[in-house]
């Protein structure tokens, strides 16, 4: 393996630190893996991009990832540059410590085992904000949990008094739950009211149905992929002998800074 650099120092700003260029160099081996074809190139790509804010997020996010590949005792994969670059962009300019966390799990991902990564999970995760990352997360658990996919923007049935008592509070998801809908990540799904439906025949022997629909909202099952795509690989000695690799269930704020 060609243990040279990896990362063309001389084509990067001036404002970056000696400290800032050393931390790339320790994580040289694990980026070569990952960037595959590209890494030769990648020195001068971040050249382009690597103001000091962007770069400094750049590379917490590489950290985030070592950490996690490494305690999840993962041999990291080459990541298609479809993935890799956009994750990278993304992750660049996320400032929020939960969403930036996300952006390093779904490469972590994409480097154990591409395959659990799906080019749209990009797009998904750029949409959310931190309240639809928090939201989501407690409508999994909460499926996970009772084995269902049936959601409530509040996770729990509660009485109208509590609603209004959380909302006078501060505390409204119903806006994340729409953007949850929006994207796909939550479906509407209806039922036939049976208490309420009435069939008449006629005397020609036709029969009419008169029945109520009963809507209510399901998680998808795309939505359990991508949730898990955005949470730490699980460790090797997690998954039973023989068993593919599969995003796991750690939960994203143990990635903090």
């Amino acid at each position: 393996m060609n243990s040279s650099p990896m990362y063309n120092f001389s084509v990067m700003s001036d404002d970056l630190n000696e400290a800032a260029k050393q931390a790339l160099e320790l994580l040289g081996d694990t980026l070569r893996k990952i960037t595959g074809p590209l890494a030769d190139e990648l020195g001068e790509t971040l050249g382009i991009w690597a103001r000091h804010y962007r770069y400094k997020l750049g590379i917490k996010m590489f950290q985030k990832t070592q950490r996690m590949l490494e305690e999840a005792g993962i041999t990291p994969q080459a990541v298609s540059p479809r993935l890799f670059l956009p994750i990278l962009d993304n992750a660049s300019i996320e400032d929020d410590e939960d969403l930036h966390s996300r952006w390093a799990a779904l490469l972590a991902n994409a480097a154990a085992c591409p395959n659990t990564v799906h080019p749209s999970f990009i797009e998904l995760l750029r949409q959310l904000t931190p309240d639809d990352g928090h939201l989501l997360d407690k409508l999994y658990n909460s499926c996970e949990s009772k084995r269902g996919r049936m959601v409530t923007p509040w996770v729990n049935v509660i009485t109208y008094a509590e609603r209004e008592r959380r909302v006078a509070a501060g505390e409204n998801p119903e806006q994340s739950f729409q953007n949850l809908i929006r994207l796909g990540l939550i479906q509407a799904d209806y039922d036939v009211d049976e208490r309420r439906t009435k069939v008449k025949v006629t005397r020609g022997g036709k029969a009419t149905v008169d029945a109520e629909l009963e809507r209510h909202y399901d998680l998808a099952e795309f939505a359990f992929r991508f949730v898990r795509a955005c949470r730490a690989p699980k460790t090797i000695d997690a998954a039973p002998p023989g068993t593919p690799l599969t995003p796991g269930t750690a939960t994203p704020e143990k990635w903090g800074a």
